[in-house]
């Protein structure tokens, strides 16, 4: 699903951003090449970041207890 239209970047472009250590709008906008648009997307963008991080941090815990 897209977060941005604007600028076709996807919820997998921003986990790719996140494992690729970017943890902030600022930084997953940057990743991406995210140029300025509407900005309705933000908020979106945030909740997307939240579930990435929240699943990296799973995967680790997984890879932990292995």
């Amino acid at each position: 699903m897209y977060v941005c239209i604007c600028n076709a970047v996807s919820e997998r472009d921003v986990h790719t951003c996140v494992a690729a250590g970017a943890s902030s709008t600022r930084q997953v906008k940057n990743a991406c090449g995210w140029k300025p648009g509407c900005g309705s997307c933000t908020s979106r963008l945030a909740e997307v970041i939240g579930q990435a991080r929240t699943a990296a941090a799973a995967d680790v815990n997984k890879a932990t207890a292995a």
